[in-house]
């Protein structure tokens, strides 16, 4: 049997840089800025504003890239003593190359593993927005703005499309994020309640009645790892599973299904992180064009009534240096919601046991992973002399900008286990 893995990222939004964001700084402050050298800079001028936010961003990232390293080593330790293996490692790449060894045997042994998150962070526009406002010192956002869009938060009437985000919003457009609706829908995402397509790839938890194949929580009529059977199958069952069957099916689903996608119309929650019209309850991001109605929320185009300065979406070309560092401000405080991430481990029972049990975890390290990953690497390709290229940053700005330089690099280092974390919960990494 060919090994396979897989672990995949599905959505546009981790492509286009989009962050997660809740709880953020107030933008350009160094009141909570532990590195040292800063605290005399004059803000007033562009050229040490620009170093203050960049000496604010490095060390609020590294405090964020240390604890999600930290969550790294608490999952894999937490799955490597569900396995009977060392859960005594004191590193996350330690504990997670423990685990790894597990994953890669598996592999070798015929297992298949299959993992898929989707990145649901989101970017807080307005706190960015006004960062970056303190930062480039009055900059013209909309005359500067190249490759993107020009976004404001609004609370007014809006002339263009408008994003609208809360915990769960009634929704008649595109919702990316969770669609509950009480009508059956055409869900192109993962579908959670009931299915009515003729053959699936998920969870029903009431098993598949013809030709299985996957793992069995009943009893497994046909073979069990290339064994005849008719009772319970801790390995790769194929054939039929009369209870919580996970895998593929050649039948309608029964009961209810999960962790899959309907290619039929679904019933219950359609989770779309691509975005699908939505005409229920969206627990994500409701987009729609009103025109000039009113909008509580992203607006991208021109707001009556702005709650936030103007963000660009793609490179803010001024004679500063802001952009990078205001979103490595504001990815520091990430806290994504709960992705949705899914498992199918074919030929392990007791693998694909430890995966479920921990999935959430998993899920949400590997967002954090995402969501600063590339503002780590931006900061981390900055130095002295991109900052005095800008204008005169004094000695004290030098001395600022070499703690933060030291800062985003440590960042960096840290970040890249937790890249090498999420490589290994697929078999990947070494």
């Amino acid at each position: 049997m060919k090994n396979k893995s897989g672990l995949k990222f599905m959505s546009a939004a981790v492509v286009a840089g989009a962050i997660g964001i809740m709880g953020l700084s107030n933008g350009c402050s160094s009141a909570s800025n532990p590195l040292g050298g800063c605290g005399s800079l004059d803000v007033k001028a562009q050229a040490t504003a620009t170093v203050l936010a960049f000496s604010d961003a490095a060390a609020a990232l590294q405090l964020a890239a240390e604890k999600v390293e930290a969550k790294w080593m608490t999952v894999c330790n937490a799955m490597n003593t569900d396995l009977g293996l060392d859960a005594t490692k004191t590193t996350a790449a330690d504990a997670c190359g423990v685990l790894n060894v597990r994953i890669k045997a598996a592999l070798a042994a015929g297992v298949t593993v299959s993992l898929t998150v989707d990145f649901n962070c989101k970017a807080d526009i307005k706190a960015q927005g006004t960062c970056e406002g303190k930062c480039s010192g009055g900059c013209d956002v909309s005359a500067h703005c190249t490759g993107g869009e020009v976004t404001v938060e609004c609370a007014g009437t809006c002339d263009a499309k408008c994003d609208v985000t809360a915990p769960s919003v009634a929704c008649m457009g595109s919702c990316q994020g969770d669609c509950t609706a009480t009508a059956a829908v055409a869900c192109s995402g993962a579908c959670t309640g009931s299915c009515d397509a003729p053959m699936w790839n998920g969870t029903c938890d009431v098993g598949c009645s013809a030709t299985f194949s996957g793992s069995c929580g009943g009893n497994c009529n046909g073979t069990c790892d290339g064994m005849n059977t008719t009772a319970a199958c801790n390995g790769k069952c194929v054939g039929t599973c009369d209870a919580k069957a996970t895998g593929t099916c050649a039948a309608k689903c029964m009961g209810k299904f999960s962790g899959g996608t309907c290619s039929g119309m679904c019933t219950g929650s359609c989770d779309v992180q691509a975005g699908a019209m939505c005409n229920g309850t969206c627990n994500g991001t409701c987009s729609y064009t009103p025109g000039m109605a009113m909008c509580s929320g992203t607006c991208h185009g021109k707001c009556s009534a702005a709650v936030s300065p103007p963000h660009c979406t793609g490179k803010l070309d001024c004679a500063v240096d802001c952009q990078a560092s205001c979103k490595g401000q504001v990815a520091a405080t990430v806290d994504c919601p709960p992705p949705h991430a899914v498992v199918t481990i074919e030929g392990d029972e007791k693998l694909y046991t430890a995966f479920t049990a921990h999935l959430a975890d998993i899920g949400a390290a590997i967002n954090l992973t995402l969501a600063l990953k590339d503002p780590i690497g931006e900061l981390a390709a900055k130095g002295v002399a991109t900052f005095q290229a800008l204008g005169d940053i004094g000695a004290a700005g030098v001395v600022c900008a070499t703690g933060a330089i030291s800062a985003s690099a440590k960042a960096s280092a840290s970040i890249n286990v937790s890249v090498s974390a999420s490589a290994t919960v697929s078999g990947k990494s070494s």
